[in-house]
């Protein structure tokens, strides 16, 4: 059994030689029930930040470098584990990633390993955050690319067959003038939609790839709302909605106009597709907020959590309308980079609104 000597000897070799080595280590020493820690080494001091009187336990420790309380009790309930697997492997080690807050409120991914060494236990951290960072870009291009292969070879395939198909008919049928008008009405509002598709897709793979650029100068909001309704007249006249527009003018926005003109054709486009026929969308300008409220058949709490949480699937309008399920998670996407703030406002049955806030200058 060693002496209070050894112990203390082995304290101060393992502390040398924890200032000399390049990773962040933790030395923490149990007495009794307590788990103290007692010295962090030179690396530890700089890389994350900690000092001894901020986590002086381990219990202070969890709570510095995994502030959010789920994540936290799921490192611990993972490590305990990790504890119980390397008793039973008879391993002198235990080691788990994890993404730690760093005092400086940076979060880092390391790779954790502890041992014990008689009553004290030594920590060090590798950090893995550039390894980790690297596997999840590459994760996310790969759903990247299987999201846009199912949108160009599924979504994109119906519409423009439907394109083909009516085409096809009026060229080579005998048909009446009525007829002819009503085909052409349908060969406008499939291209529509697959303008709408095309636009979304693009819109979408270019902000998921950080292609999308932006480039500010003054919003014309009622330029941009008129244009979008000329696109959209044939839809909305279709269902008879009455639209309404009240656009105050003074106050100038400065954002890109591209990515506005992106946000309100998605809104817009949507109010149109879950509004029924005869149905209302009102849509105004008021100090810094745009606001587009429609009449139609709105959306369950539920839903609008899994817009915001990016989760939410296509649904089909009024008419039958087909989507990709993105429209309003691009419009959240884009406020985010636009720095301009989102909210839907929306029960079933009983319409959506939803609520742009800007900044303005004056």
């Amino acid at each position: 059994m060693e002496d209070a000597n050894d112990i203390k000897i082995s304290r101060i070799g393992l502390q040398k030689v924890a200032d000399f080595l390049p990773y962040p280590f933790i030395i923490a020493e149990d007495f009794g029930d307590e788990h103290l820690n007692t010295y962090l080494n030179e690396k530890f001091l700089e890389e994350i930040g900690y000092t001894l009187e901020e986590i002086p336990t381990i219990e202070a420790w969890y709570a510095k470098a995994y502030p959010e309380e789920s994540y936290r009790n799921q490192v611990i309930s993972n490590w305990n584990q990790a504890e119980i697997d390397a008793q039973q492997q008879e391993k002198v080690f235990v080691k788990m990633k994890s993404q730690v807050t760093c005092k400086a409120g940076n979060k880092r991914w390391y790779e954790i390993k502890a041992s014990v060494i008689s009553k004290i236990h030594v920590v060090a951290f590798v950090d893995i955050d550039k390894e980790v960072t690297l596997q999840e870009e590459l994760r996310n291009i790969n759903r990247n690319n299987d999201r846009m292969l199912s949108i160009l070879g599924h979504d994109l395939r119906s519409p423009v067959a439907n394109l083909m198909g009516i085409s096809s008919l009026a060229a080579n049928t005998e048909i009446s003038n009525d007829d002819f008008i009503a085909m052409m009405h349908q060969i406008n509002n499939q291209s529509i939609q697959v303008l709408e598709l095309l636009d979304r897709t693009l819109s979408w793979a270019k902000l998921n790839f950080n292609s999308l650029q932006q480039n500010n100068s003054e919003i014309d909001f009622a330029a941009i709302v008129a244009k979008i309704l000329e696109i959209h007249r044939a839809s909305h006249e279709a269902k008879k909605i009455d639209i309404q527009v009240q656009i105050e003018v003074g106050q100038v926005v400065v954002s890109d106009p591209e990515l506005v003109t992106i946000v309100i054709r998605n809104i817009i486009s949507n109010a149109i597709k879950f509004t029924s026929n005869g149905g209302t969308i009102k849509i105004r300008y008021h100090d810094n907020q745009l606001e587009i409220a429609d009449s139609g058949i709105g959306m369950t709490p539920k839903m609008i959590a899994e817009i915001l949480n990016n989760t939410n699937i296509s649904r089909r309008g009024t008419n039958n309308e087909i989507g990709i399920g993105m429209g309003l998670q691009l419009v959240k996407s884009l406020t985010e980079k636009m720095n301009c703030q989102f909210v839907i406002e929306s029960q079933p049955n009983n319409g959506t609104t939803i609520r742009l806030f800007f900044n303005t200058i004056s």
